[in-house]
């Protein structure tokens, strides 16, 4: 699994960006049940689909 920090959290249209260790900028869809914010550290999985790269089972390791 990868990890990296989450950059923007986007509530209104339910998506936000995570910078990975590489610095390359991967999109993940804002599940209602998690509390995240911009700073966190996560742990998740990458999955192409048809919007290109997009974290998947994202996991808090350090709220910020």
């Amino acid at each position: 699994m990868r990890k990296g920090t989450i950059i923007h959290i986007d509530q209104s249209v339910g998506f936000g960006f995570i910078q990975d260790e590489n610095e390359q900028e991967i999109t993940f869809c804002l599940n209602l049940n998690e509390n995240l914010s911009a700073g966190d550290l996560v742990e998740f999985k990458i999955e192409l689909t048809a919007y290109g790269l997009t974290a998947t089972n994202l996991r808090l390791l350090l709220h910020i």
